[in-house]
């Protein structure tokens, strides 16, 4: 019986695991090339928009717009700043977020799609066309 219930558990740690291997942050020169030219992303928290749901332009020469949906808030405009700063994004993102926070985009299999980080924590997952 036990052996019946470790099996699925083991199946269960592999996988996890695999998908944590397979994600890898973008480098500098990835991230450089995404947003060239501008990118237009739709963000959403960890947990699938249980928190907040967002839509930002990092316009081209680092200038960023956009609305964030604060759960049982509404909607706030943001306007802020983005540059690369090695293999990171760091950004502002006034009123809510004033202060610079520099994320690691980590890719892991879909190409127009992206789990952000935090100081190594998982926070939202970024998407595009």
């Amino acid at each position: 019986m036990i052996r019946f219930l470790l099996t699925p558990l083991g199946l269960l740690l592999f996988v996890a695991v695999a998908s944590a291997q397979t994600a890898r942050p973008l480098t500098s020169a990835e991230l450089q090339s995404l947003l060239a030219n501008g990118l237009s992303v739709t963000s959403a928290d960890i947990e699938g928009g249980r928190k907040f749901t967002g839509h930002v332009n990092m316009e081209r020469g680092g200038r960023l717009t956009g609305t964030l949906n604060i759960v049982g808030h509404g909607q706030v405009p943001l306007n802020g700043t983005w540059k690369v700063n090695g293999a990171q994004l760091c950004r502002t993102l006034g009123p809510v977020q004033p202060e610079e926070v520099c994320e690691t985009w980590l890719r892991a299999g879909n190409a127009k799609a992206v789990t952000v980080q935090v100081k190594g924590e998982a926070v939202s997952i970024n998407r595009w066309q």
